[in-house]
């Protein structure tokens, strides 16, 4: 708008211009308008850097967490800000924690015990990051993951579910893979616990350092969940998200019985999610 203004009074400025002189009146408007055009120019180049660079530290920002693959699009389109505020949203929230992680890092090196985190997460984060998710953080050797925000995630609940029954089909590959490296095991599992409800979603945190997170009872809740599993099944998931996926969902819920969470005045049922015997295995997500 301002480079067609500018475009507009340069016509006007140099017709006055023209007929002044020919009624014999000189004026001089031809170093006004290339000191206007230079100024132009330059603040539009200006803010094309500064836009550049912005788009570059959202990207950085964000790819940390969602997949870089779709990050670029989501801030070319605008639907990724660094200044978007925190809001409630219902998501699905999945924590994943490895079973016997003591007795596995008591026979390695701390060292060993990095590298083969690294090499499990980068496995997960995967699958994570293939069925739509966000990657919220890494609590030790757990992962904090959820989905429907910050861009909305049509079907997140199943896809959610989708992650988690394929985190456990990429553990049982990594665990092939470290015995044919003779690697050992020990007692390594995991415990996948989901659950669908509001929470607040944003940046929080101090002036300092801020990280894009999920808090409220339904992340508090998805923490307990994935601590039941325990001694009762790889994955489950609440009750809520086990309606959120729909009736015409691929998946078959096993109910493993009600479960007492400390603050909650009625226990909560969990459900293991199975597939479907024709069902194929969970399909990455567009």
């Amino acid at each position: 708008r301002i480079g067609i203004a500018l475009g507009v009074a340069s016509v006007v400025l140099v017709v006055a211009a023209y007929l002044a002189l020919r009624l014999e009146y000189w004026t001089p408007v031809g170093a006004a308008l290339v000191l206007a055009w230079a100024t132009f120019v330059l603040f539009t180049l200006q803010a094309q850097w500064l836009d550049r660079r912005e788009r570059e530290a959202t990207v950085g920002i964000f790819g940390r967490f969602l997949d870089p693959r779709v990050v670029q699009p989501l801030v070319d389109a605008g639907e990724l800000s660094r200044d978007s505020k925190p809001e409630a949203r219902e998501i699905t929230i999945l924590f994943s924690d490895i079973r016997g992680f003591t007795s596995l890092s008591e026979t390695r090196t701390p060292e060993q015990v990095v590298h083969l985190l690294n090499r499990y997460f980068t496995r997960q984060v995967e699958v994570i990051f293939r069925n739509g998710g966000t990657l919220d953080k890494f609590i030790g050797d757990a992962v904090m993951a959820f989905w429907n925000a910050p861009t909305d995630t049509p079907g997140h609940a199943e896809k959610a579910v989708a992650a988690a029954i394929e985190m456990t089909q990429a553990l049982d590959d990594f665990k092939r893979e470290l015995l044919a490296g003779n690697e050992g095991l020990g007692d390594f599992d995991v415990g996948i616990g989901l659950h669908t409800g509001p929470a607040v979603v944003g940046f929080l945190g101090s002036d300092t350092r801020m990280e894009y997170t999920a808090i409220g009872d339904t992340v508090n809740l998805g923490s307990r969940i994935e601590s039941a599993t325990k001694g009762v099944a790889r994955v489950l998931v609440s009750g809520a998200t086990r309606s959120a996926c729909g009736p015409e969902t691929r998946f078959h819920f096993v109910h493993r019985g009600q479960f007492h969470v400390n603050g909650r005045e009625h226990p909560v049922d969990l459900y293991e999610p199975l597939l479907h015997p024709e069902s194929s295995p969970a399909e990455p997500a567009t």
